[in-house]
């Protein structure tokens, strides 16, 4: 192909006689074109990549000579070629720039501090929640939807002193990296599982923001925290010993540990209600939320024995599953006589383990809080387990002693 020449670009110059048609003349590799048509001649650059035709307009035969369009059209094929950049109208220009053959353009000016606050003033005059409204309304939802330990835990996680200085900040502002940051630095202080515990508290309140029913007030999009995460627990060379709030861990408590506690519960040396609870959680192997969230018509009797319908909400396992029945638990001997104890305590309350006071200032008072349950047995002389532990200690002991299968 002989490519293009000065009489090309000389005869582009000059008007397009009556009845001849626009024409291009192309230069070979370089794919440079020159394009001449009724309104004028032009350079453009064409050539394929990848199946994919690229186009570009270079400018006008009298702002560019064939020198300076060749020029270009070899430059725009090396970017390509090289895979350095994208070849379109942003690149032309800081070509065009770099060769002096237009000026740079002038630089944005820096927004003042007075557009700044105009912008954070329209923020906080939008009528959308700020943090603390949004997590009032949600918490509401939770205490219609959800079981009441599971309101208070989610309560004192969005109140934690950590989230603090997002009170006053709009939900809808608030990004997925802002809060990854604030769990980070929570995770970096030695505080792990509570750092994951707030990510997991933060997480359905934003699906619940995001959620067609609120978006609109919340001005929250649906996905925002989908993938909010604390970071990686840090390697533990000797293991999780005491376990943690889904009961992960390794001790075993020996059969003699298991009957000093229930000792101690009984010497009268604890709050009855308290040592109580410890009793029955030990001799019926129930989690401790199921033992201080069971309330007195929970215990009826059923011929001679005393049975122990569970309703599914206070057992972990029947609400995976989604199970809607009871879990009917007959009760005998010391177990028994720790539950006729309290059943026949005076008290005006529905639960069996009543608290004496509110979990906070303003609320109702319900039954004893789980941490008495750990902070009572982690004072006792010569005991090393913990409430996580009692469950691991009788599957182990009536599987190898009693020959029970699970």
């Amino acid at each position: 192909m002989p490519g293009i020449s000065e009489a090309h670009v000389k005869a582009a110059t000059k008007p397009l006689p009556a009845g001849k048609a626009a024409y291009d003349v192309n230069d070979g590799k370089t794919g440079l074109v020159l394009r001449v048509g009724r309104r004028g001649a032009k350079w453009a650059w064409r050539t394929e990549f990848h199946e994919r035709t690229i186009r570009l307009t270079l400018g006008d035969v009298s702002f560019l000579t064939l020198t300076q369009a060749r020029a270009l059209a070899g430059a725009a094929m090396e970017q390509l070629r090289d895979r350095s950049g994208r070849v379109d109208d942003a690149w032309l220009q800081r070509e065009l720039v770099a060769r002096h053959l237009i000026e740079p353009p002038p630089p944005e000016p820096e927004p003042s501090r007075n557009v700044v606050a105009d912008i954070y003033a329209r923020i906080q005059a939008d009528s959308r929640w700020t943090f603390a409204q949004a997590r009032e309304r949600y918490l509401a939802e939770v205490k219609r939807t959800k079981r009441p330990d599971t309101w208070n835990d989610y309560r004192v996680i969005l109140h934690a002193p950590e989230l603090a200085r997002f009170e006053g900040t709009k939900v809808f502002t608030i990004s997925v990296e802002t809060f990854a940051k604030a769990i980070a630095e929570v995770h970096a202080k030695g505080t792990e599982r509570r750092a994951e515990k707030i990510a997991d508290t933060l997480r359905p309140m934003w699906t619940w923001l995001g959620s067609k029913a609120v978006t609109l007030e919340s001005g929250v999009k649906a996905g925002v925290m989908r993938d909010l995460r604390a970071p990686e627990r840090s390697r533990d060379e000797e293991g999780d010993r005491e376990g943690d709030e889904n009961g992960h861990g390794t001790y075993v408590p020996p059969v003699a540990e298991l009957g000093r506690i229930l000792a101690v519960c009984r010497a009268g040396v604890m709050h009855p209600v308290v040592a109580a609870a410890i009793e029955l959680m030990i001799l019926t192997a129930q989690r401790r939320r199921t033992i201080v969230n069971a309330r007195r018509k929970d215990f009826v009797v059923e011929g001679d024995v005393l049975v122990w319908k569970i309703p599914p909400a206070f057992r972990k396992t029947a609400r995976k599953r989604g199970l809607k029945r009871s879990h009917d638990l007959p009760l005998k001997g010391a177990a028994r006589a720790a539950v006729e104890r309290m059943l026949q305590r005076n008290v005006p309350s529905q639960w069996l383990f009543a608290g004496r006071r509110p979990q906070k200032a303003g609320d109702d008072v319900t039954h004893i809080n789980v941490s008495a349950l750990n902070h009572n047995v982690r004072i006792m002389p010569a005991v090393q387990a913990s409430p996580h532990d009692f469950r691991r200690g009788f599957t182990t002991h009536a599987q190898e002693l009693l020959g029970v299968e699970f």
